[in-house]
């Protein structure tokens, strides 16, 4: 065998090796368990059978979600995860097992797809609100038009009903107009 044919077939071997190891890919929510903090995902897009045959990825199940929270859970962002939310469908270089059970897990599989972590947010169409906190250079949360914003002139901006279940503390002017 020459050189060339020697070559050929390491990039080869090499690239079908590489057909089976799973990166990141878009997905979408197909459902959620927000007891378990657990969905079901369906990742977009085909993928390639040794055979050469294109099959579209197989639904997910069990990935856990991440949500924005640490401080051991004492501080949280967190929002309603629907079904048909785009998201992120991260795959683990180690088996996941280890760190969900904390026992020690017999597999080894590398960037499998049983090794999900999906990240919601991710959409294939632009929010309008990402310019608007772009343009005030604040930070905005917002569900439905009821929104609080944080701008960098130590001003909170709220728009919607306010209910406070909590005492009131105050210090400066407060300000208001006649109803």
């Amino acid at each position: 065998m020459a050189l060339q044919e020697f070559t050929q077939e390491i990039k080869n071997f090499v690239h079908d090796i590489l057909q089976e190891v799973h990166t990141i890919i878009p997905g979408r929510v197909v459902s959620f368990d927000p007891n378990r903090c657990e969905a079901s995902v369906l990742p977009f897009g085909n993928f390639k059978t040794p055979g050469g045959k294109l099959l579209p990825f197989p639904q997910l199940n069990s990935v856990p979600v991440f949500t924005m929270q640490g401080s051991g859970q004492a501080a949280s962002v967190v929002f309603p995860i629907k079904p048909d939310d785009e998201c992120l469908v991260l795959f683990s270089e180690q088996t996941l097992d280890t760190w969900r059970t904390k026992a020690s897990s017999k597999t080894d599989l590398k960037f499998d797809m049983s090794n999900a972590i999906a990240l919601v947010g991710l959409f294939s169409r632009p929010n309008p609100l990402v310019k608007t906190a772009a343009d005030k250079d604040a930070v905005i949360i917002d569900r439905g038009g009821t929104r609080i914003a944080l701008l960098p002139n130590n001003t909170v901006e709220i728009t919607g009903n306010v209910t406070v279940t909590s005492n009131i503390t105050a210090t400066g002017a407060v300000r208001g107009s006649k109803i």
